[in-house]
C-alpha cells in the first residue's frame, strides 16, 4: 500500500531548489509607483524564498520539480524578452512563488481581466497574447495544459464609473466575440470568456470592505489611485478598488460563462495585467491588511502601459472602425498604442487578423452578440 501518512515535520526548500529559483528570478524588474524599477537581487530573492511556508512530503517533490518550470515560463528571461512580459509589482514575488508551487498539484489558470470602455481599441486584442504565449511556453517545458480565463468586467466599470451602460455593453460584446475568435485560433489549451456582474449583494460586500478601512488606510488607497479614478467622487474610486479585491482575491464577484470551458474550481491562478495594475495590486494589499488571508494573489505585469481596453489619448484605432474599414492597417499616433499593435501584428499579421475576425459569424454578431 502507498504511504499516505504525513511526515512529523514539514520540508523546507533545499539548497538546490534555492539556487535554481534564484538563478531564474535574478534581474526580474519590480515596478513601483513611478516609472523606475528595481531588479531582483540574489539576497532579496533568497529572503523571500526562505519565508515560504514549507511543504509536506506528499507534495514537496512534485512542487520542487515543477515550480522552476512554472516560474521560468511565466517570468523567466524568454518571457520577458519575447512574451511581452515586463516584471512584478512590489510584494509580487511571494504570491507568484505560492501560485507556482500550488500549480504542481492543481491546474494553473492564467487570467486576464478587461475593464469598461465606451470605445474599445483594436490593441485590446493584444492583451491576451502574453497569457497565450505563457501557456505555450509551459506546454513546451512539459507542464500540463494551462487554462486561459478572460473576464470582461465592463458591467462593473460602467456602473461604478457611471458610463453609459448600453454603449459599454455593445463595445464589450464586440470585444468578446473578437477575443473568442482569436483565442479559438491561437490558444494552445482550454480557455473561457466570462462576464462579471456588479450586483446589489456585491456592492454591499464592497461597502463592508471599505467600512473596515481606517482613515489612514482610506487616505493611502486614494493617494495610490490618484489620477486613476474620479477626483470628484472619491467613494467611486474606493468602490472600484474594492471591486478589484472582491474579483481577484476573494472570488465574490458573480461570473457568467459566455464561451469556452468552465474554469477549474480547484486551481492555482496567476493574473496577467498591464502596468497600471501594479497600483491596484498595492491597494489590494491595503484592503487585505488585518485579514487572515494571504493578501493579493499573483500578478505578472505585461508591457501594456496605457490600459489596452481604453482608447489612448494621443490617438488610437477603434476595434469597431477597424472592422468596418477593410484597408485600415495604419499605426496610431500614440507611442504606447503603436507598441501594443506591433506586438499584435507580430503574432497576427494584418491579413491573418482580418481573416480571423471577419468570419461569417461577424455580421450576425454585430447585431446581436453574446450576453455579457
Amino acid at each position: 500500500m502507498p504511504d499516505t501518512a504525513e511526515p512529523a515535520a514539514p520540508l523546507a526548500l533545499g539548497r538546490r531548489q534555492l539556487n535554481i529559483l534564484t538563478g531564474l528570478l535574478r534581474g526580474v524588474p519590480i515596478l513601483g509607483h513611478g516609472d523606475h524599477f528595481e531588479p531582483l537581487t540574489d539576497a532579496g530573492i533568497r529572503r523571500t524564498l526562505l519565508t515560504m511556508p514549507p511543504l509536506t512530503t506528499r507534495v514537496a517533490g512534485e512542487s520542487n520539480r515543477l515550480r522552476p518550470r512554472v516560474v521560468d515560463g511565466v517570468i523567466g528571461s524568454a518571457a520577458r524578452r519575447t512574451g511581452y512580459v515586463h516584471g512584478l509589482p512590489p510584494h509580487g514575488l511571494q504570491p507568484l512563488l505560492r501560485a507556482a508551487g500550488a500549480a504542481a498539484h492543481e491546474p494553473l489558470i492564467l487570467r486576464v481581466v478587461y475593464g469598461a470602455s465606451t470605445r474599445v481599441p483594436l490593441r485590446a486584442l493584444s492583451y491576451v497574447l502574453p497569457a497565450v504565449h505563457t501557456a505555450a511556453r509551459l506546454s513546451v517545458a512539459g507542464y500540463r495544459p494551462c487554462h486561459i480565463q478572460v473576464v470582461l468586467a465592463g458591467a462593473i466599470g460602467s456602473q461604478i464609473n457611471t458610463l453609459d451602460a448600453a454603449t459599454v455593453h455593445a463595445e464589450t460584446s464586440l470585444l468578446a466575440e473578437a477575443l473568442i475568435k482569436i483565442l479559438t485560433h491561437l490558444a494552445p489549451s482550454a480557455f473561457s470568456v466570462y462576464g462579471a456582474q456588479w450586483t446589489k449583494e456585491t456592492q454591499g460586500l464592497a461597502g463592508t470592505l471599505l467600512d473596515a478601512l481606517t482613515p489612514h488606510r482610506r487616505t493611502a488607497v486614494l493617494a495610490r489611485l490618484d489620477g486613476k479614478g474620479s477626483p470628484s467622487r472619491p467613494q467611486d474610486t474606493l468602490l472600484y478598488a474594492a471591486a478589484h479585491t472582491l474579483l481577484h482575491d476573494r472570488d465574490l464577484v458573480p461570473l457568467t460563462l459566455i464561451h469556452g470551458t468552465v474554469t477549474p474550481q480547484s486551481s492555482a491562478r496567476i493574473d496577467m495585467g498591464g502596468l497600471q495594475e501594479r497600483h491596484f495590486h498595492a491597494v489590494r494589499r491595503e484592503l487585505a491588511e488585518g485579514d487572515c488571508t494571504d493578501g493579493p494573489g499573483a500578478l505578472v505585469l505585461t508591457r501594456h502601459f496605457v490600459p489596452p481596453y481604453t482608447m489612448a489619448r494621443d490617438g488610437d484605432i477603434a476595434l469597431r472602425d477597424y472592422l468596418d474599414s477593410p484597408h485600415r492597417d495604419s499605426e496610431p499616433r500614440d507611442r504606447s498604442a503603436r507598441h501594443d499593435l506591433r506586438h499584435l501584428w507580430t503574432h497576427l499579421p494584418p491579413p491573418t487578423l482580418r481573416e480571423v475576425l471577419n468570419s461569417a459569424e461577424h455580421r450576425a454578431f454585430k447585431t446581436s452578440g453574446p450576453v455579457i
